[in-house]
């Protein structure tokens, strides 16, 4: 029982110290105080047009430098790949798996043009 009371006790204790009032005072801000750079750009994605050849039917993959999969498609050897891609505009890089090759292209101009048959 005394267990009991006293488990009760520092429960209470604990719940009274939790409750700070100094603590609820927020800074509100109103919208209209807001004061926005005029160059602010609020765009937060970046549209990639996408030109991608290679000589074989193979599953191609563009990939963030981190490795996480943005775009998979088969290549086309005739026609090749041509999309527009919409990327959060953080990713200037982006690295393309094409078989066995691997490309890190720069996406930053909004464009995204490789060419696997003249690869290095």
């Amino acid at each position: 029982m005394k267990k009991l009371m006293f488990f009760t006790m520092l429960i209470l204790l604990m719940l009274i110290g939790a409750c700070d009032k100094d603590n609820a005072k927020l800074t509100e801000v109103q919208m209209k105080d807001l004061e926005v750079p005029h160059d602010f750009d609020y765009n937060m994605n970046n549209t990639v047009d996408v030109n991608l050849q290679g000589a074989w039917r193979l599953p191609i993959y563009i990939k963030t430098t981190g490795g996480n999969l943005l775009f998979k498609a088969q290549m086309n050897p005739q026609s090749g790949i041509n999309t527009k891609l919409v990327l959060p505009s953080t990713i200037k890089e982006v690295v393309l798996e094409y078989q066995s090759l691997t490309a890190t292209v720069n996406v930053s101009g909004g464009t995204l043009n490789y060419n696997f048959r003249e690869m290095p």
